[in-house]
């Protein structure tokens, strides 16, 4: 009695045959009760004969109690081993929900381009604090919920506390260092959300910190309500916090930061910005890049970066032999495989040759690309200009052509002619730049349309023999600016005296929209009339089309000198990609001057002014490459779907290896399925089939599998902590804590430390495995602690003195907790005992502080928490694995009662 009921409640020293035990589950009870007061001895422990086992566990009863203890030993650590299985692929359910869930888009409008874009209705990192992190540390917060809640009858227990504290140990120390050294050597992975990393880093030191003091000095051994409640609330305290820095209100300044464009996606690309996408393509990569390597680029910036979803996803059923999940291309190898390498090192397809210093270009062209005369003019003299090299000797023939109007060789032939057909040879000298030819125009009485003929220059050549250079000779063509083997001109034969009347060619032009600028030229027209020269002024005008973004504004002047009738209007086309849709703009002749010439009164504007309305179009050739793309993409995209859109598709991924995976190669770790998938598969089938009744993701937007799933990790969730304690029972020097800080949490841990692996191996910075790791801590705490905490705290506070026969005869005696008042007369309160607990916490913190420190030194020195020379690495590495060990071993003595 003088030892108190806590000294009481241990009993006399176990017999050497049978290992001891502390129960800890609801169904020994009433045997503590009778201990601690006395009124019998120490009943069995709970997997001895007549013990009162666990909540499901043993199955066989008393007769399993008799089983060899080496049997159950080796059984119960199989058991454990096949319940992590089971948690780990109940889990990838989960993340299938979680990723569906937080992967919900929307459109909103991009100010930077002025278009609307797809981008996550979850913020990033409130996704990866809240549901993410429920999703990976799941089965440990579940744990801790249900020891302390449904098993323990709102008394605290041992696994889930030291399961919460191992975890954290083991993912801050042992995934951190499997991370540092998975880095290829010579590279380094930075943290690049800085700010956000910062909190969740102070946060999940704080977290364990408060721990402490909670237990030890504001209330110590009890958790009041205030004190549950506030834990509990540290978690949307985080959040905020975190949300806060990402977006950029913790920035120097107190004013959000410049926040970029990397929130918006491409998942769900339209056509449309598919097609811009390509003309953006062309201009970093070069016009001439093949319709493969579009497509592999395409597929490369349409690639989402990777959640933390898919990272735990693909490790588990890496693991289990499930359905591969395809990851993303590493950094440094992604314009490798295109063929491309650095962009400053393309070479186009068609190259324009580097020009001979002793070779250049002379050329010769019309002076206009059409000319108009009168018909009583008499003669047309049509100019033709030497270009370029002028020191050689140039040769040209030309001849005329008929068109509406006819030639004749005589101008007193009968049949009405237009015009004397010419034909002959211009002989341009050294220096000479200027010819002309003049072509007679026959006049007669009889009323006739405007009618035209051609003239044509052919059969260039040069002569060098007075020059040292090399000199190429061309005929260009004065509209396209082209080089042709016929220069032609058109003389148009107007009827009349009149000035003429101003119009467009066409009142609507339609130009398909090309991957490159384009000069695009309109045609204005002078009919009815040529005489003199006229002006008009021409502007451009936005429509649904805006300048600056698809063409470029023009404005200016048009002169159209004595006998001319055509001038050209020329407008830039930018580059753009379109697909289905079409914009227009307008072009506006304004201000006739000269002669007495007018606008055409009938066209589109009136007599005022006079319109052209041009259209930009999609380009058909550049459809059909987007239509192949997209559906290229759609490809990849469903096989980076982490969840399944029927019963009929989980059942079937469940019972075939590799998710039925087995000929495709393309996914990561291609090939068929090894003999060990095998083996695991059939191992982890039963699982498999009881998973697959989860409701697919596509159902009520994922929210009916998280429910359902987050029942069934529950449900395993009892079976490990049944398994751990039967496992701790049977083995003579394991107690619960020592269970839960080592196999529990390795268990629970090892997914999480393959997907931060294969994050740390492929994504280009550290986020993802390191940030994850800070933000998953302080997420224990909070909801697997203060979850149970509040409900507890709470539970016991509604209850009066001595109306809880348990808890008066556990603690009204305890000289622990004098807090709660004399013994005999305390009110009921939630009590945790602090013990190997705190410790543990303790040496935690302590060790977080050190590791936290050695990735700051590594950014600082190596450029990068992960990564780095080789040496370096190692070394890292085994430091943060021997904090690991070192922890176990001192919260191991501690739990022995060493110190």
């Amino acid at each position: 009695a003088g030892r108190g009921p806590a000294a009481a409640l241990k009993g006399p020293p176990p017999a050497a045959a049978s290992p001891r035990r502390r129960p800890s589950l609801a169904r020994s009870a009433r045997p503590e009760m009778m201990a601690a007061a006395g009124e019998g001895p120490e009943p069995p422990s709970l997997c001895e004969v007549g013990g009162s086992g666990t909540l499901i566990l043993p199955i066989f009863g008393d007769s399993e109690q008799r089983w060899p203890r080496e049997l159950r030993i080796v059984l119960y650590l199989l058991g454990l081993g096949w319940a992590f299985m089971g948690v780990a692929i109940v889990s990838d359910v989960f993340m299938g929900a979680i990723e569906r869930i937080t992967s919900k888009r929307r459109r909103k409008m991009n100010h930077v381009t002025g278009r609307a874009v797809t981008v996550h209705v979850w913020n990033p990192t409130v996704a990866n604090l809240t549901l993410m992190a429920l999703g990976s540390s799941a089965p440990e917060i579940l744990l801790s919920v249900i020891e302390t809640v449904a098993i323990n009858g709102m008394f605290s227990g041992e696994l889930g506390p030291s399961t919460i504290v191992g975890s954290a140990a083991f993912n801050l120390f042992v995934i951190i260092a499997v991370c540092v050294s998975a880095v290829p050597d010579g590279e380094v992975r930075k943290i690049k959300e800085t700010q956000v990393y910062a909190v969740t880093a102070i946060f999940s030191v704080f977290a364990y910190v408060w721990m402490i003091i909670v237990l030890l000095l504001i209330s110590p051994h009890v958790v009041d309500p205030w004190e549950g409640i506030l834990t509990f609330l540290l978690f949307p305290i985080l959040v905020s916090i975190a949300y806060a820095a990402d977006i950029g209100y913790l920035s120097p300044g107190g004013r959000p930061a410049h926040m970029s464009d990397s929130n918006i996606i491409t998942a769900d690309i339209t056509k449309e910005e598919l097609a811009e996408m390509q003309v953006e393509i062309r201009k970093d990569y070069g016009s001439q890049i093949t319709d493969e390597q579009m497509m592999k680029i395409v597929s490369l910036k349409c690639r989402e970066k990777t959640s933390r979803a898919q990272y735990r996803v693909a490790a588990t059923r890496k693991m289990l032999g499930g359905k591969k999940v395809e990851g993303p291309v590493h950094k440094n190898s992604s314009m490798d495989f295109l063929g491309l390498g650095n962009r400053s090192k393309i070479v186009p397809v068609h190259t324009v040759e580097e020009e001979d210093p002793d070779r250049s270009t002379c050329s010769i062209e019309f002076g206009a690309a059409n000319y108009v005369v009168l018909e009583n003019a008499g003669v047309v003299r049509v100019k033709v200009l030497r270009r370029g090299v002028s020191e050689v000797v140039a040769i040209v023939k030309y001849r005329s052509r008929d068109g509406t109007a006819k030639a004749s060789t005589d101008d007193r032939d009968k049949s009405n002619p237009d015009y004397i057909k010419v034909e002959g040879v211009l002989n341009f000298g050294p220096g000479e730049t200027e010819k002309f030819i003049d072509i007679k125009i026959l006049d007669d009485n009889t009323y006739e349309e405007d009618e035209w003929f051609f003239l044509d220059l052919f059969s260039m050549i040069i002569s060098t023999q007075d020059t040292s250079k090399d000199v190429d000779a061309s005929l260009i063509d004065a509209v396209t600016r082209e080089v042709v083997t016929t220069a032609t001109t058109r003389v148009t034969i107007i009827d009349d005296d009149m000035a003429g009347v101003i119009a467009w060619a066409r009142e609507e032009e339609h130009v398909p929209t090309k991957v490159e600028d384009q000069v695009i030229h309109f045609e204005v027209s002078r009919r009815n009339g040529s005489k003199g020269k006229i002006t008009c002024q021409y502007t451009t005008e936005n429509a649904t089309a805006l300048a600056g973004t698809d063409y470029a504004a023009s404005s200016g002047t048009i002169e159209l000198d004595d006998g001319v009738c055509v001038a050209q209007v020329l407008v830039k086309i930018l580059a753009k990609g379109r697909y289905g849709t079409s914009d227009c703009f307008r072009i506006i002749l304004t201000e006739v001057k000269g002669n007495g010439a007018k606008l055409d009164a009938v066209t589109d504007g009136g007599a005022d002014s006079c319109i052209l309305t041009v259209y930009l179009d999609s380009d058909s050739a550049s459809m059909e490459r987007v239509d192949k793309i997209m559906s290229h993409l759609r490809a990849r995209w469903d096989k980076a779907k982490v969840g399944h859109s029927s019963w009929k598709e989980q059942f079937v991924t469940a019972v075939t290896v590799g998710g039925g995976d087995d000929d495709d190669d393309s996914a990561e770790g291609g090939g068929p399925p090894s003999w060990s998938d095998y083996a695991v598969h059939i191992i982890a089938v039963p699982w498999k089939l009881l998973f697959a009744l989860c409701p697919p993701v596509d159902y009520c937007g994922g929210w009916l599998c998280f429910v359902v799933s987050l029942i069934f990790i529950g449900g395993v969730t009892i079976l490990i902590g049944d398994l751990a304690s039967l496992f701790g029972c049977v083995l003579p020097f394991m107690e619960n804590e020592i269970t839960a800080i080592t196999f529990v949490a390795m268990g629970t841990s090892l997914p999480d430390t393959f997907a931060s692996k294969q994050a740390a191996e492929q994504d280009p910075y550290a986020d993802a495995s390191v940030g994850n790791v800070t933000g998953s801590n302080s997420v224990n705490v909070f909801l697997g602690l203060g979850l149970p905490w509040m409900i507890a705290s709470l539970f016991w506070s509604c209850k009066s003195a001595n109306s809880h026969d348990k808890w008066d005869a556990l603690y009204q005696h305890d000289p622990d907790l004098w807090r709660l008042g004399p013994p005999g007369q305390r009110h009921p309160a939630f009590v945790v005992k602090a013990g190997g607990l705190v410790f543990s916490v303790l040496v935690f913190s302590c060790f977080a502080v050190i590791c936290i420190s050695i990735l700051f030194a590594r950014r600082r020195f190596f450029g990068g928490e992960l990564g780095g020379p080789k040496v370096a690495k190692r070394l890292t590495s085994a430091g943060l694995v021997f904090l690991w060990f070192l922890y176990i071993l001192l919260s191991s003595l501690k739990v022995k009662g060493v110190f």
